[in-house]
C-alpha cells in the first residue's frame, strides 16, 4: 500500500474514533439534559409546585433548629403553622394562573432528538476538516504522480541552489564557528561549485575541529583539483600520512591508486588498487568499479585483462616477491635507560634516505612511542614523492628519530639511531634506539 492511502486510511479511522466519542458523549448528555429540562419545565409550568418545595425545605429547616435545641416546641409549632397558612395562600393564589411557557420547554424538544445534533457532528467535522487540509496541507502529496514529480523536482541541484546552500551555510557558521557538520557540507558545496579554494580552506576548518581520516582524503581531492588534477605536494602527503597509519584505508588507496595512473605510474595504481581489492567484499558496490580500474591499469601494462586462476596466483606471488625485494623491513626497539625519558606521545619516525646527497626521505613511516617496538616496511607505498621512490635505489641509509615536538626536521634533544648502507630487499634489521641520533654503519 503507498503512502497516501495510509494516510487516508489512518485519517478516516482517527476521525470515526473521535467523531463515535462524541456521539456517545452528546446522546448521553442529551438525556441528562432533557430529564433537567423536564425538571425546570414543570417547575416553571407549575409554580404551586415549585413554592411547596421552598415551604418543605423550610419545615426541614425548623426541625433541624428544633433539634439542635434553637426552639422550644411552642415555637416550632407556631413556626410550622405560619409557614403552612402561607403555603396555602400562595398555592391559592398561583392556582387560579395559567402556566406560562418559557425557553426551557421549547429546549425540551432538542433535548428529546440529540440525533439532529449527531448528523450535524458527522457532515461538519469531515468537511471542516478537510476544508482545513485543503488551505494549510498539501493536497499534492496524496497524488503518487505529483509526490514523484516534486521528489524529481527537488532533486535536481542547480547552480543557482548551490550558491543559495553556500551563502546560507557561510552565514551560519559565522554564528557556528564549531560546527564540524556545517564546514564539512560547505566543503563539499563549494567543491560541486568548482570552488576548490574556498572548500579546501572549509576542509581544513572541519579537520581542526576532527581529525578524521576520510576528511582528509577529501582534502587531497580538492587540493589536487585545485592544482588541476596534480597530486604533487600536499595531497600525495596526506594520502602517505594516512595510509601510514592506517595500511588499509580504503578511501586512502583508492585515490593513491588513481593519483598514481593519473601520473602515468601504472606499476603503482595497480598495486594500491590490488591492495584495496583485497579489502573488499565481493558484494560491495565498491568492486565492479575498483575490478574495472584494475583491468585497465593492467591493459596499460600489457598484462591480460582477466588472467586465469593458476596465472593470476602465480603472478600475485610474483608481484609479492617484487614487492619484497623492492623493500625494507625491520624492527625498531628503545633501551631500558631511554624508557622513562620517552613520552607515549612522542612521534617516531622511521625513513630512508640516498646514501650520498640529498637528505629527503624516499620512503617513510610514523607512529608514536608507545607502539614501540615497532615492525616497519619501507617500500613505494610509503614514498613522499611518486617521483623518488624506495626501488629508485641500490642503497639507502635508514634512520630512526624520536620527537617530542613532532616536526619533521630533527631538533636538539631528539633521538634516534641510523643504519648505513642498506641494501634494497633487506629484511629484518634491528634498530635500537640508545642515545641521541647516531650512524651506525652495517
Amino acid at each position: 500500500m503507498n503512502p497516501p492511502l495510509v494516510f487516508i486510511f489512518s485519517a478516516v479511522a482517527m476521525m470515526a474514533v473521535v467523531m463515535g466519542a462524541l456521539s456517545v458523549a452528546l446522546w448521553r448528555g442529551s438525556q441528562q439534559g432533557a430529564r433537567m429540562a423536564s425538571q425546570q419545565n414543570d417547575a416553571a409550568n407549575n409554580p404551586a409546585l415549585a413554592n411547596a418545595a421552598v415551604y418543605r425545605d423550610q419545615m426541614a429547616e425548623l426541625d433541624r433548629e428544633f433539634v439542635m435545641g434553637n426552639l422550644n416546641y411552642e415555637e416550632l409549632k407556631a413556626a410550622r403553622d405560619e409557614l403552612s397558612q402561607r403555603l396555602l395562600v400562595d398555592v391559592g393564589a398561583e392556582g387560579l394562573t395559567s402556566a406560562p411557557v418559557t425557553p426551557a420547554a421549547s429546549g425540551k424538544l432538542l433535548w428529546r432528538k440529540p440525533w439532529l445534533a449527531i448528523g450535524l457532528l458527522v457532515f461538519v467535522v469531515p468537511v471542516s476538516s478537510m476544508l482545513m487540509y485543503s488551505v494549510l496541507g498539501e493536497p499534492a502529496a496524496l497524488d503518487p504522480m505529483a509526490l514523484k514529480q516534486g521528489v524529481d523536482s527537488s532533486a535536481e541541484v542547480t547552480p543557482e541552489k548551490l550558491t543559495e546552500m553556500a551563502t546560507a551555510l557561510t552565514r551560519r557558521l559565522q554564528d557556528e564557528p564549531n560546527n564540524m557538520d556545517g564546514w564539512v557540507m560547505l566543503g563539499r558545496v563549494q567543491r560541486a561549485r568548482d570552488r576548490f579554494e574556498e572548500s579546501a580552506e572549509a576542509y581544513a576548518k572541519a579537520l581542526a575541529l576532527s581529525r578524521d581520516d576520510n576528511l582528509s582524503i577529501e582534502r587531497a581531492e580538492v587540493l589536487a583539483q585545485k592544482n588541476g588534477g596534480s597530486f604533487a605536494g600536499e595531497p600525495w602527503a596526506i594520502i602517505q600520512r594516512v595510509l601510514t597509519a592506517d595500511p588499509l584505508h580504503l578511501n586512502a588507496l583508492f585515490l593513491a591508486g588513481s593519483a598514481s595512473y593519473a601520473e602515468m605510474n601504472f606499476t603503482t595504481a595497480l598495486r594500491y588498487w590490488e591492495r584495496a581489492r583485497e579489502v573488499v567484499s565481493a558484494d560491495s558496490p565498491d568492486a565492479p568499479e575498483l575490478d574495472r580500474a584494475i583491468a585497465e591499469a593492467r591493459n596499460k601494462m600489457g598484462l591480460p585483462a582477466i588472467p586465469p586462476r593458476a596465472a593470476k596466483a602465480s603472478e600475485l606471488q610474483a608481484s609479492k616477491a617484487a614487492m619484497a625485494a623492492g623493500s625494507i623491513s625491520g624492527r625498531v626497539t628503545l633501551i631500558k635507560e631511554l624508557q622513562g625519558l620517552v613520552a607515549p606521545t612522542d612521534t617516531v619516525f622511521v625513513y630512508a634516505t640516498p646514501v650520498a646527497g640529498s637528505r629527503m626521505p624516499v620512503a617513510i613511516v610514523r607512529t608514536t612511542a608507545d607502539k614501540l617496538p615497532f615492525d616497519f616496511v619501507l617500500d613505494d607505498s610509503t614514498a613522499m614523492n611518486p617521483s623518488a621512490k624506495l626501488s629508485g635505489m641500490a642503497e639507502v641509509t635508514v634512520r630512526v628519530r624520536i620527537s617530542k615536538s613532532g616536526q619533521a626536521m630533527a631538533q636538539p634533544g631528539d633521538y634516534g639511531v641510523s643504519l648505513t648502507p642498506v641494501k634494497l630487499g633487506s629484511k629484518g634489521l634491528n634498530l635500537m634506539v640508545r642515545d641521541t641520533l647516531q650512524s651506525t654503519p652495517q
